[in-house]
C-alpha cells in the first residue's frame, strides 16, 4: 500500500464554502449599496427639511412681526388718546390753575412723543430703549409699568363700541 496523497476535485464542503463566500460578499456588497442609497435619501430628505423648517420659521417670523405691529399700532392709538386726553385736561384747568396747566400740557406732549416714538420705531429698537431707560430710572419704569398695566388691563376689558344711537333709533322707530 503506497501512501501517496492524490488530490481530489472540489468537496462538496469547499463547494458550499465558497458559495457562503460568495453569498456573504454579495450580502456585503448589496449592505454597502443599500446604505449608500440611504445616505443619499436621507441627506435629500435633511436638505428639503431643513428648507421647509426655514421656510416656516419664516413665515412664523412674518405673522408674529405683522400681529406685533398691529398691537403696537393699537397700543400708539392709545397712548395718543391718553395724551388727547391730558391735553384736555391742562385746557380744563387753564383759568384756575395755570401752573398745574403748564405742567399737565407738558406731560401731554411726552406722552404724544411717546406715542410718535411707538408708531414709528421698530420692534427691536423699542425694546432696547425700554431696556436702557429701564437701567437708568428703575423706579420711575416700575412705576410707569405699573400704570401702563392698569391702562392695558382697562383697554382689553373695554367691549368694541356699540351701535350708535341713530342707527338704535331708526331700528325701533
Amino acid at each position: 500500500m503506497t501512501d501517496t496523497y492524490t488530490p481530489r476535485s472540489a468537496t462538496p464542503q469547499t463547494d458550499l464554502a465558497g458559495k457562503a463566500k460568495d453569498m456573504v460578499r454579495d450580502v456585503k456588497e448589496k449592505a454597502v449599496g443599500l446604505t449608500d442609497d440611504l445616505t443619499r435619501v436621507a441627506k435629500d430628505n435633511a436638505a428639503q427639511l431643513d428648507d421647509t423648517a426655514r421656510e416656516f420659521a419664516n413665515t412664523s417670523k412674518d405673522k408674529v412681526g405683522e400681529a406685533f405691529s398691529q398691537r403696537k399700532s393699537i397700543g400708539a392709538e392709545y397712548i395718543g388718546t391718553i395724551a388727547h386726553a391730558t391735553g384736555q385736561a391742562a385746557q380744563a384747568f387753564e383759568n384756575d390753575l395755570p401752573q398745574a396747566a403748564q405742567y399737565i400740557r407738558q406731560a401731554s406732549e411726552q406722552i404724544q412723543n411717546v406715542a410718535d416714538r411707538v408708531r414709528e420705531s421698530d420692534v427691536r429698537e423699542l425694546v432696547g430703549e425700554v431696556q436702557e431707560f429701564a437701567r437708568r430710572q428703575p423706579t420711575l419704569f416700575f412705576g410707569g409699568a405699573v400704570i401702563l398695566g392698569f391702562a392695558a388691563l382697562r383697554f382689553l376689558k373695554s367691549e368694541p363700541p356699540k351701535a350708535s344711537a341713530a342707527f338704535d333709533a331708526r331700528r325701533e322707530g
